[in-house]
């Protein structure tokens, strides 16, 4: 081949922007333009210690096994011995014999023939080894005397160095990115986890997941169920999942399922024509149509009619619904968010609600906690309430009594938060202004809800037989040590808020202790 011809497929070379095309380019060039039998590339792996193969075209005079490896520091083989001096080696017939002793090897060359030589060509650059090239040949070509493959090969060389330099450079710059947009992702869930906190308030196990939950949802495309007793929060859930969602510059629609008669419930959601009943004066546009490109909330849905499930159901599938009374379909594009505080799969088994209807609306599923779950939170919901009371009285509220606050721990809140948050308002109204709410503001709670500690004490001390009480001086001793230990349990070891609950002087506590022998 002439030198123009050399510099044609150069140029053609470096016109390669893939690294595996550039073999591939590399080898069909020599094979054809060398006249060679076969040839094929090893390259090292990544921890230097093997060669593997690369790439091969064959005729089938080197009988080449795929998963075959050649260990680098085994010199029963010629490979080892090509790396070592970085020099080719010309291996003729009779020398190949020499290296028949390597089983792998022997037979790898079973193919060769009297007049065929095997070339060995390593391919380095600034002492980093490349790979090497294995040739099988007709003995009478001496390609080691001729420059054009040889200048050809190190155009090669450069540009695969090129090659993988940029994809190393890609592969870093595409990680650095994938790691940045992970470092934004996690400070944006971070930001928006503390944002959720001030309208759902707790530090619980039990917040921090449904917090992460309405995120997660919020993400997505599916339908949200939320589900919980009722006072729980459903709707400030649903609202959350709307604001944080990618729908949350267009309408939020609510409406409650259970609120509404079931004859109006149909025109409320799809909206009516003029004239379409007794009193459609004018045509309304139901919610469905308001919640267009923004999120529709069905409250108690649970509660909605039979036969208005099904048209509900072909809306979500669809996206199509008809006005009452109306001749033409009608479009809206909007997420559906639904609430229940009963079992909608118990409504399903007793043909209350429509099994595919369940399945549609249960896509991702989101349960609020109880408040008795989570009374740890108390303190923290409490204080948000008094603010909430303040702000919209213009109250100066400044707390809560401990003794207050542990008659409220002490109940089981069957309104769940609604039912604190009235007891909150309540207690405030009938505080003095700066003033802290004490146990004789707070409304009556019904004490089948309670879990006193020291209503228990009582109970128990109750059950004795008091035949069996010789010394009455002790008895009540005992009941005081077992009240006293449990406020100080409760409280984590911390005396003077034991003595401010049991509405004590901090040095009578104190002596109390002493005297009943209480050393926790």
């Amino acid at each position: 081949m002439s030198t123009a011809q050399w510099l044609q497929q150069t140029s053609t070379l470096l016109e390669c922007k893939l690294v595996d095309d550039l073999i591939e380019q590399f080898m069909q060039t020599l094979m054809g333009e060398l006249d060679l039998c076969d040839i094929l590339l090893l390259t090292p792996s990544v921890d230097g210690r093997y060669l593997h193969l690369a790439k091969t075209t064959s005729t089938g005079r080197l009988k080449v096994d795929e998963q075959v490896s050649w260990n680098v520091t085994d010199f029963q083989h010629p490979f080892a011995h090509v790396l070592q001096i970085a020099k080719p080696m010309m291996l003729d017939y009779y020398s190949l014999a020499y290296w028949h002793d390597n089983p792998q090897f022997a037979a790898f060359i079973s193919g060769i023939e009297k007049e065929h030589s095997l070339l060995l060509y390593p391919l380095k650059q600034n002492c980093q080894l490349l790979g090497v090239l294995c040739f099988a040949l007709d003995s009478s070509l001496c390609l080691l005397q001729r420059q054009d493959w040889q200048q050809y090969s190190e155009v090669f060389i450069r540009h695969w160095q090129w090659l993988t330099s940029v994809a190393d450079q890609t592969g870093q710059a595409s990680q650095l990115t994938d790691s940045i947009a992970e470092i934004r992702d996690e400070m944006t869930l971070q930001t928006n986890l503390t944002r959720l906190s001030g309208a759902l308030v707790g530090k619980s196990s039990q917040m921090d997941k449904l917090r992460k939950d309405i995120l997660r949802g919020a993400g997505t495309v599916l339908s949200v169920l939320v589900q919980g007793e009722t006072g729980t929060g459903k709707e400030l859930v649903a609202k959350a999942v709307h604001d944080y969602s990618s729908r949350h510059k267009a309408p939020f629609i609510a409406i409650n399922c259970a609120a509404i008669p079931e004859n109006l419930l149909e025109s409320e959601l799809f909206g009516y024509e003029k004239g379409a009943f007794s009193g459609a004066n004018n045509k309304k546009i139901g919610l469905i149509a308001q919640a267009a490109k923004g999120t529709l909330f069905l409250d108690e849905i649970g509660d909605m009619p039979l036969s208005l499930q099904s048209k509900l159901l072909r809306v979500l599938e669809s996206g199509h619904f008809r006005a009452v009374g109306g001749a033409t379909e009608l479009h809206s594009d909007f997420r559906l968010v639904a609430a229940t505080h009963v079992n909608l799969k118990e409504r399903v088994n007793a043909g209350e609600f429509r099994r595919d209807l369940y399945y549609r609306l249960n896509q991702f599923p989101v349960t609020v906690p109880v408040l008795k779950a989570r009374l740890g939170d108390l303190p923290q919901l409490i204080r948000h309430f008094i603010g909430c009371f303040n702000r919209h009285h213009q109250a100066q509220i400044t707390g809560i009594r401990y003794e207050a606050l542990s008659k409220l721990t002490s109940y089981h809140y069957p309104g769940n938060v609604r039912e604190l948050r009235n007891i909150v308002d309540y207690a405030c109204a009938l505080t003095v202004h700066k003033g802290e709410i004490d146990v004789n503001a707070l409304p009556t709670l019904d004490e089948s809800n309670c879990n006193s500690s020291i209503a228990s004490n009582v109970s128990e001390l109750e059950g004795h037989e008091y035949a069996d009480i010789g010394d009455l001086k002790e008895a009540v001793a005992q009941f005081e040590r077992n009240v006293i230990r449990t406020r100080i349990n409760r409280f984590k070891g911390d005396r003077t808020k034991a003595a401010m609950s049991l509405s004590l002087p901090k040095r009578t506590f104190s002596h109390k202790c002493l005297k009943l022998e209480i050393n926790e």
